[in-house]
């Protein structure tokens, strides 16, 4: 039995750039649904449920920036991932961006095969080194259920796409330490656009989410390599 393909809702207020993201995702074999705005991506996305939305910052109305605020504050919508396509090419838009709970941006105009590596990285479930279940003393992690837990009893630890990915690469590389170049290769791929800072804002990120059952103290910044996760 044919598995049904994943949906992409794509949200830009600008034709050409919908028709374009329809034919890259529809080449790659994903189901496309669109938006021309924030409004109509809300009913989109209640009536569609997509598995990937990617999302304009610059629309007439509300923005994708108000959109993605919303839709991370809402725990029926938190999960979804959502990448930021947009002309908006500063490290100071990525990182606010982010900050806000985006799984990903990407900056147009962009390379269809990127496009798709970052939307599969999204949807994956797969990481090099990493799979099964993953246990540094009472933090576990499920690369299937993609799941996190701590404590006596366990407590769920909530982490978007991205920032569970780099723990499930720290948690089954313990010990050494990761050049922020080795984590981009085994989270985003090949793609210079990239930069280290990023990877600085998921593990802050993840140091928070981290915090309360103490398992923060297990990330260590290496002056002027990367990180070391301490088993």
């Amino acid at each position: 039995m044919d598995t049904e393909p994943k949906k992409v809702l794509i949200v830009d207020d600008i034709q050409d750039y919908r028709e374009l993201l329809m034919e890259v995702i529809g080449k790659a074999g994903y189901q496309c649904v669109v938006a021309d705005n924030a409004e109509q991506a809300r009913l989109m996305i209640e009536e569609a449920r997509p598995d990937v939305v990617l999302l304009d910052w610059m629309m007439p109305g509300i923005s994708g920036v108000e959109l993605l605020r919303y839709l991370k504050a809402k725990v029926t919508y938190a999960k979804i991932p959502i990448i930021m396509v947009t002309a908006r090419d500063s490290e100071d838009d990525r990182l606010r961006v982010l900050e806000l709970g985006a799984d990903d941006y990407i900056v147009k105009p962009f390379k269809p095969p990127v496009l798709i590596a970052r939307i599969q990285a999204l949807l994956s479930h797969s990481l090099s080194g990493a799979s099964g279940v993953l246990k540094i003393s009472d933090l576990v992690l499920d690369m299937n259920e993609e799941s996190v837990v701590a404590g006596t009893p366990p407590v769920r630890i909530e982490l978007g796409r991205i920032a569970f990915r780099i723990l499930a690469f720290f948690m089954a590389n313990p010990n050494a330490i990761h050049e922020r170049n080795a984590v981009l290769r085994q989270v985003w791929g090949a793609d210079d656009k990239v930069g280290g800072r990023t990877v600085d804002v998921y593990v802050r990120h993840l140091r928070k989410a981290l915090g309360s059952s103490g398992h923060h103290e297990r990330i260590e910044t290496i002056r002027g390599s990367g990180y070391r996760f301490l088993s």
